[in-house]
């Protein structure tokens, strides 16, 4: 059985790293990307993936100088995305330590792109990032600043005609709300997703991990607002996991308990 991941999503607005709620525009600044990857190296996560969330909406690329200082400090794998709109962009990112890319608007604007990415550099390195939100009709949708209605599940479904090697699912709705994960999403997307996925969006508490854990397959998990607003960290996380009974890697040297 493969040991299931904690994964810090950090993103950043081109320089510094911030935190929006539901996806709303003005988000909060909470640091320095390159110090949040010392930091999160010291605590042995699992991965780390950092996302450039306005580099398609400024028609930007990625501020590779940046990106290469990120990777420097870390010695975990690293998946960064952001602006990805040519096979080259995956080149350069790719040419200076990441481990895998993630794509986004580019897989809505020309989904074949996809298989071209991954015949080149293989399913493992190709993640999609996929944000879901539940409208007023109780149906989800992918959310995307397109202007485009596309319901999530239809969307899922064309996607298993392509070759990639997961999914990062966000809930929009619950996205840095900090109240738990949507359930209901989860395993809507697992009955059509056949890679893994690695769930984001509302993790507030160690209680929110347990429960995705026992009521879901998932085997990753993503999380941002709980490292940056309270004192939790990933080693709480992981032990939460733990005591459910899945399998998680912990390094006993580096177990410093909180005292609660």
């Amino acid at each position: 059985m493969l040991k299931c991941r904690v994964i810090p999503i950090l993103t950043f607005n081109g320089f510094g790293l911030v935190k929006t709620k539901s996806f709303a525009p003005n988000p909060r600044m909470v640091g320095n990307a390159v110090q949040a990857a010392k930091v999160y190296n010291s605590r042995n996560v699992d991965e780390l993936v950092f996302l450039d969330i306005y580099a398609s909406d400024n028609n930007r690329k990625m501020n590779l100088q940046l990106a290469r200082l990120i990777i420097n400090e870390c010695f975990m794998p690293v998946a960064l995305g952001g602006g990805i709109k040519t096979i080259q962009d995956i080149e350069d990112l790719l040419a200076i330590g990441a481990d895998k890319v993630v794509l986004k608007r580019k897989i809505i604007e020309d989904p074949e792109f996809i298989n071209e990415a991954s015949n080149i550099f293989g399913n493992q390195c190709i993640t999609l990032a996929i944000d879901a939100i539940k409208k007023e009709d109780n149906q989800y949708y992918l959310y995307n600043r397109l202007d485009k209605e596309i319901p999530l599940f239809d969307f899922l479904k064309e996607l298993n005609n392509y070759a990639f090697g997961e999914i990062i699912l966000t809930s929009v709705n619950n996205d840095g709300m900090m109240n738990g994960f949507d359930i209901e999403l989860v395993n809507q997307v697992e009955k059509i997703i056949k890679v893994p996925i690695v769930i984001a969006g509302g993790a507030g508490e160690p209680e929110h991990f347990k429960e995705l854990f026992s009521k879901t397959s998932i085997e990753a998990v993503g999380a941002s607002s709980i490292f940056h607003f309270t004192r939790y960290t990933p080693i709480d996380i992981k032990l939460a996991i733990k005591s459910v009974g899945k399998p998680i890697r912990i390094i006993e040297k580096d177990f410093f308990p909180t005292n609660n």
